[in-house]
């Protein structure tokens, strides 16, 4: 058995942003794990984990030797290297001999240009040690940050400037230099409750080295003691610490040492609207809000702190100082906002600009307020709610105005609920202000009312065409005006309400009263762009979802513009793909064979049945008019599992017909009546999915 070791590299730095750890982590095993693949060191297991302060990489098991390394040689061609009596010949032997392979150890193997002789040499691996030598500075200069920065004398790119680096290989240092820095073995603890480097024996004890030195490496660690000192001080007024996974994401990598100490504020300021109080703690402060059994908030907010909890009277109070003086900031927006109504309020949405080009948010007003009209529309049924659309369509961007947005902009649209009800407004419109930015990125949150859905649609539709109309589409790797997220909004509001869709209609509403508005000229192409980057976010979105790629492709592939009738098409094709493969590879054969025989042949004359010459070509005929009576009404109703049953009962007879009749015959009108009739066949999927698309074989493999 190969002796192994472990492996530590750790790197300190600068305190990194929280917001950006979890990507560092990733980039940083990616190209580790992919280095030491490629070099042949074999190991248990890798991880990265640290702290604001500091990249560790911990491979456990590494092998102290590389996996030794096999090439293959070519030599002579085998005619030149053995006799017929298969002696080995000079040639042969000197092959061996230049390669240092064992001559008993040739072979004859057969390539694309004949027969060659072949021995296999084995070189020895490095050293462990050796390897990391040169791999650790090579790797680090191959990571790639979202946000870097230059530092030292400009020379240097990392995401912080680095402060030291250790690197062990079990109990040995591995000596390499970068970034201006060498590597130790000295690492350093908390950076106010432990004084000096510490050095490390091996790599072993890193982690319970540094516990010692008040600092927690193990982000999951660290969660569990936030979440531990959260309940304990939750406990102490018999309440509850409110639940935030991004907040409690956040502090996780904002300390190194955590623990959760209890502070109040004035009760008075439980008047204002719970939404408010949440987010000044939690935007502003990085506070937990605490709750009673009914989930109403407590004068009282947890901070999390960055050292034990003991001794940290002065520190609570400080951050109580800090607090009221928000909250009574956000006390008076408040009371000042309700000086004026959110209908006295569109006035001043001419002051604000919407996105240069397109006028103001007034004038993205006017378009919401033509926009749900006409989505409204779509959907029979809902011709009472009307009036509540074309008001929240009204006051949706009204809050805007107010002082309490304008300084906590993560309440846009929560505000203008409060505000609405606070107005005498009705539940459904105040309400569907707040809808309007649902749903929230990675939420599924959706729209709780009929007028919320639509609002939210016209807005983010609104936002797309407008931006592409003046040319202001995401690239790849940039998205400014986060479009690909209006996009996602869009195709989940859908699919969570089963409504089915006209895409080119909704957008031409949009273009059409841009034009009015005077912002763009007639442009076709929009609508065909928005299209296109709507379906591309479809894509993206099936496939993280599991959609196997051909099944999608096969759907994507003709004109589409209705989200849920794509959707319950690739649903039902992907049940066949994975639930009923055999049956449905015979309802793909079957349409390949009608497919491939016609896919070139366009402009065909109707199906004459008076030109029909052999009895299966009328029995087909009646078949496939009688499949067509169920077929096609089961896909207008979106069941295409079932208009797959029927479309199945024509392959008996579709089969017997490709074995008994000759389509592409020398008589051209039996021939062309024979080819429409097998088009009319692969016409029954034309509007449903292209089967030819579809790759069984390689996902059986």
């Amino acid at each position: 058995m190969i002796e192994n070791k472990d492996f530590l590299l750790e790197i300190g730095v600068e305190e990194l942003p929280s917001t950006l750890i979890s990507a560092i982590y990733e980039e940083t095993q990616t190209k580790f794990t992919n280095a030491l693949n490629e070099s042949r060191l074999h190991y248990n297991t890798i991880s990265v984990i640290g702290t604001p302060r500091r990249i560790t990489l911990l491979v456990k098991g590494l092998h102290i030797v590389q996996e030794p390394l096999i090439i293959e040689a070519k030599g002579p061609a085998a005619k030149v290297g053995f006799s017929r009596e298969g002696q080995m010949l000079p040639p042969a032997l000197a092959f061996a001999r230049s390669q240092g392979i064992d001559p008993s150890d040739l072979y004859v193997k057969e390539t694309e240009r004949g027969s060659y002789v072949f021995g296999k040499k084995v070189r020895a691996g490095q050293p462990t040690i050796e390897v990391l030598t040169h791999l650790c500075p090579d790797v680090l200069r191959s990571l790639n940050f979202s946000r870097s920065m230059l530092w030292g004398e400009g020379e240097y790119r990392f995401v912080r400037p680095i402060r030291w680096i250790v690197a062990l290989f079990g109990e040995a240092e591995i000596t390499f230099s970068w970034a201006g820095m060498t590597a130790s073995r000295m690492t350093w603890g908390h950076r106010f409750f432990s004084t000096g480097p510490q050095e490390l024996k091996n790599a072993g004890e890193y982690i319970t080295v540094l516990e010692n030195r008040k600092v927690i490496v193990d982000p999951r660690q660290r969660r569990a003691m936030i979440e531990e000192s959260l309940d304990r001080e939750a406990k102490k007024i018999g309440g509850h610490w409110l639940k935030d996974e991004d907040l409690i994401n956040e502090v996780t990598f904002l300390v190194e040492y955590p623990d959760a100490a209890l502070g109040q504020f004035h009760e008075k300021y439980l008047q204002l609207p719970p939404c408010v109080l949440t987010t000044v703690m939690k935007h502003h402060q990085k506070y937990f809000a605490c709750v009673d059994d009914q989930v109403k908030l407590l004068p009282y907010f947890l901070v999390v702190l960055n050292r034990p909890a003991i001794g940290s009277e002065k520190i609570v109070h400080g951050n109580e100082r800090v607090l009221r003086a928000r909250l009574e900031d956000a006390f008076f927006f408040f009371n000042e906002d309700q000086q004026k109504k959110l209908e006295q309020r569109t006035e001043s949405l001419k002051g604000i600009v919407f996105q240069e080009g397109l006028g103001t948010m007034w004038e993205k007003t006017l378009r919401l307020i033509y926009l749900v009209d006409r989505l409204g529309a779509c959907f029979p049924g809902n011709e009472d709610k009307r009036p509540s659309l074309q008001r929240a369509a009204l006051l949706a961007k009204t809050d805007l105005t107010s002082e309490m947005v304008k300084e906590l902009p993560e309440l846009q649209g929560h505000m203008g609920k409060v505000y609405a009800l606070l107005n005498g407004e009705s539940e459904e419109v105040a309400t569907a202000i707040e809808d309007q930015y649902l749903p929230s990125p990675g939420q599924e949150n959706y729209p709780e009312t009929f007028t919320g859905s639509i609002l939210s649609l016209a807005d983010k539709m609104d936002n797309i065409v407008s931006s592409f109309s003046l040319g202001r589409i995401p690239t790849g790797s940039t998205d400014p005006l986060g479009l690909k997220r209006q996009a996602q909004g869009i195709i989940n509001i859908i699919l969570n309400r089963g409504w089915y869709s006209n895409l080119r209609e909704w957008i031409s509403w949009n273009t059409k009263i841009l034009e009015e508005q005077g912002f763009v000229q007639p442009d076709r192409s929009v609508i065909e762009s928005v299209i296109q980057f709507i379906f591309s976010r479809f894509r993206y979105y099936l496939l993280e979802s599991g959609y196997n790629y051909s099944v999608i492709n096969a759907v994507l592939n003709g004109a589409v513009d209705d989200i849920y009738d794509v959707y319950l098409r690739i649903n039902a094709i992907q049940k066949l793909f994975t639930e009923n493969q055999g049956f449905f590879e015979e309802i793909i054969t079957g349409y390949n064979r009608a497919n491939n025989i016609t896919r070139n042949y366009n402009g065909l004359p109707p199906v004459n049945a008076e030109l029909f010459q052999e009895d299966i070509e009328k029995q087909l005929y009646d078949v496939l008019l009688k499949v067509e009576k169920d077929f096609y009404p089961a896909t207008k109703r979106g069941d295409y599992l079932q208009a797959s049953e029927f479309f199945s009962l024509l392959l008996p007879t579709l089969h017997t017909f490709f074995d008994k009749v000759l389509v592409m015959t020398d008589s051209e009108p039996v021939r062309n009546n024979r080819l429409s009739l097998l088009k009319k066949v692969v016409g029954l999927w034309s509007h449903v999915a292209d089967l030819s698309q579809i790759v069984i074989q390689e996902e059986s493999k």
